[in-house]
């Protein structure tokens, strides 16, 4: 930790930090909302129709029945058996256009579920991009290890905002503020009050844009105040 730094640049290091926090934290919830579509996808079997094969093979039988009845003058069998053939093919028929349209559902949604999960795969990058930078951050900043994480810079930039403490540094520094704090108990969880943006899987790639406009931002400032 740089004793040197002053609470007005550790507070401008702070802000890009929770900055940073809460869009690992936003990001990570989306993430787990549409984590049914992390699998990979695999495509539904070819659609066989058996049900037409049984239809012709036991229309054929049936018809060569039929036809056998009347030729030996038993008509009666013989329009039982026209009918049941008639049922038979109604019967399959039937079966087969269910069949089509299982299948046709099924492929509809094998697609939709290759295009939710090409769009949740751009939240890959997005993330580990955060997550460098963050370390990155955490390197050259001021803030120590075990207070590295949201809940803790959110409340340690509250406290100096709001002049509960004024100090980063000795017996009445930000820190013992905070520890005081998180003993009682009054520390929010921000984690809890950070919710998912989106609301469709379509949003993701425009929610992916603007979460990579605030890291060049939060990038180039940095590189300016290196500089």
């Amino acid at each position: 930790m740089d004793e040197k730094k002053s609470v007005e640049e550790y507070m401008a290091e702070l802000g890009d930090i929770v900055l940073l926090e809460e869009s690992l934290c936003r990001q990570k919830k989306t993430a787990e909302v549409y984590a049914d579509y992390t699998y990979i996808p695999r495509e539904p079997p070819q659609y066989r129709n058996r049900a037409s094969l049984g239809m012709i093979s036991l229309s054929v039988t049936w018809a060569l029945f039929d036809i056998f009845a009347f030729f030996m003058g038993y008509t009666k069998i013989g329009i039982g058996a026209s009918v049941f053939t008639a049922a038979l093919v109604i019967f399959f028929l039937v079966l087969k256009m269910r069949g089509t349209r299982a299948y046709q559902k099924l492929l509809k949604e094998y697609e939709e579920y290759c295009h939710a999960y090409e769009l949740v795969k751009l939240l890959e990058e997005p993330e580990q991009r955060t997550r460098r930078m963050l370390e990155s951050l955490y390197k050259k900043s001021a803030v120590y290890e075990r207070y590295q994480n949201l809940n803790a810079v959110c409340a340690i930039q509250d406290y100096l905002r709001s002049g509960r403490a004024s100090s980063i540094y000795g017996s009445e520094s930000v820190y013992r503020l905070y520890d005081k704090e998180i003993q009682k108990g009054n520390v929010p969880d921000r984690k809890r009050e950070i919710e998912c943006e989106i609301h469709l899987v379509d949003q993701i790639p425009e929610y992916c844009q603007e979460t990579e406009r605030l890291l060049d931002e939060i990038e180039k400032r940095n590189k300016k105040q290196g500089g």
